[in-house]
């Protein structure tokens, strides 16, 4: 062992900051190097999927209703830490001369659990892995290995002395920073290439448009939000990390599996296709009762139906399953299809080309049923298979296959733990069953009888309702409950569940303290 190896041995806290510094510019290498390679593989993202496939159901319904569609980006930034982390251990407890080892070893960890069976995607991120795996031992060789010059400090000669040392790692840490910034801005500037270029494009009129939205769609509650939510407000859930930034000019579509003719459209061939348009509201299964990851647009898109009647599907077919370019998966029986309800491959949402997050070029829509199992965005198959030859991605981690929309409802106005003025108070929510359509809302206060709300006009059975109910508040901390009734006349369930394996249920509360009169 050199004097300069043995010295450092002798300071862990030099070690310790070495080691994350070392890591954090190896990681940042690692995902500039991916930027340049084919596919832009990123280690990161590809690690952070393996975190959100592996991750306990319970655990991760939890996590996202505790910070929403934050989760993403907490779990980056998660991944970094960690690695620092990591990084700084490695920098402590290994033999310096071991370490530029460990991390070569944490490289090839990291590449076999981040391994899917594609050998393309392997080898690009294997190249990119082994730039940072090197970059991480080059800084760390030079920060405590390698001999410099003499100082006249009291480190041994060669060793960087403790100022020298500090602005070096530093820099090192920075430009891993940096690293990684520069890649995520570049994924994030191809998305927005792509939404440029899907600003531009000029969709044809739908064959079968929306119904207007009759009048009295939207209460008199203020605070209220509309029957038709805005494309900025819609909530985005999906497993894709780092957002598919979609080429339309080489997007293609296939429909194949178990029928009579394979089919594979351009956009082109997609838009010319005939076209329906509808108020569709869509709801995630994670949604917690009274939760907001639900919304309602206007969609246009060719009807599902169409297609499968064109490329004629078999008897021993008995479902549909879409993949995303991403290679995510969700599935549902054929059977759902039978009602003729208005299932279509979307590609416009409220009258303009579907928005990046929300699957540009393409996605499925499917009312009455949940995202898990229907709302396939960034679209670039669509199977006719079966669920045992073909198990999708959330039905293989034991999630029901039956995806049919719960009857909910919830209050919007007021808003939960909110002080507010005594007197007649305008109360709001919004109610939903779709493909049965709401005929009810009542309201309770303090456990008491139920009052009838007033529900908004009516857009369709395939969107949420609005409703509103004038309340005589008196003073003091008050309990409210609302519950709907389909059309079919059944009322919304009282007993509570938790979402895994197929959606939550219960009544949403809310708790406010009245006032005085204003």
């Amino acid at each position: 062992m050199s004097e300069v190896q043995a010295e450092a041995r002798r300071d862990p806290a030099r070690l310790t900051l070495a080691g994350g510094a070392s890591a954090l510019a190896g990681l940042g290498a690692a995902e500039v190097a991916g930027l340049i390679l084919p596919g832009a593989p990123s280690p990161t993202a590809a690690f952070a999927d393996r975190i959100i496939e592996n991750t306990p159901d319970g655990l991760r319904e939890t996590l996202i209703g505790a910070v929403g569609t934050a989760d993403k980006p907490l779990l980056v930034l998660g991944i970094v830490l960690g690695v620092v982390i990591v990084g700084a251990l490695v920098g402590w407890f290994a033999k310096p001369e071991r370490v530029p080892w460990v991390f070569a070893a944490g490289g090839l960890v990291t590449w076999l659990l981040c391994f899917t069976g594609n050998v393309q995607d392997a080898v690009t991120l294997a190249i990119a892995l082994a730039v940072g795996v090197g970059v991480g031992a080059l800084a760390w060789t030079r920060l405590v290995l390698s001999p410099t010059r003499p100082t006249m400090r009291s480190t041994p000669a060669g060793a960087l002395d403790r100022r020298a040392f500090l602005q070096l790692a530093a820099v090192l840490a920075a430009a891993g920073a940096v690293g990684v910034g520069i890649a995520a801005a570049a994924r994030r500037g191809s998305a927005a290439a792509v939404d440029t270029v899907r600003a531009a494009i000029g969709l044809p009129k739908p064959t079968d448009p929306a119904k207007p939205l009759p009048a009295g769609v939207d209460p008199a509650v203020p605070g209220l939000a509309p029957a038709v939510t805005p494309n900025a407000d819609f909530y985005q859930i999906d497993t894709a990390l780092v957002t598919p930034a979609v080429d339309v000019e080489s997007w293609s579509l296939t429909v194949d599996g178990r029928v009579a003719t394979p089919l594979t459209l351009s956009y082109a061939d997609l838009l010319a296709l005939p076209s329906i348009e509808r108020h569709v509201t869509l709801t995630c299964v994670s949604n917690e009762v009274g939760g907001d990851l639900v919304g309602n647009a206007r969609w246009q898109g060719v009807r599902l139906s169409d297609v499968l009647a064109t490329v004629g599907v078999r008897p021993d077919a008995d479902a549909l399953v879409g993949e995303s370019v991403d290679g995510f998966t969700a599935g549902f029986p054929l059977s759902v299809l039978d009602d003729g309800r208005d299932a279509m491959i979307a590609y416009a949402m409220n009258g303009e080309p579907l928005p990046v997050k929300h699957g540009f070029p393409a996605r499925l829509v499917v009312p009455g049923l949940y995202g898990y199992v229907s709302a396939t965005k960034w679209l670039s198959a669509i199977r006719l298979t079966t669920l045992q030859e073909t198990v999708p991605f959330w039905l293989a981690r034991g999630w029901s296959a039956d995806g049919t929309i719960e009857l909910s409802s919830r209050i919007d106005v007021p808003r939960n733990r909110t002080l507010i003025t005594g007197g007649t108070v305008a109360v709001g929510g919004r109610a939903w069953h779709q493909h049965r359509g709401i005929e009810a809302v009542q309201v309770r206060v303090d456990g008491g009888a139920w009052e009838d709300a007033v529900l908004a006009s009516d857009v369709g059975d395939d969107s949420w309702r609005l409703w509103s109910w004038q309340w005589p508040a008196t003073p003091g901390p008050h309990t409210l409950e609302c519950r709907a009734r389909s059309s079919d006349g059944t009322w919304q369930t009282e007993a509570e569940r938790p979402i895994f394996p197929g959606a939550s249920a219960g009544l949403h509360e809310i708790t406010v303290e009245v006032g005085g009169p204003a």
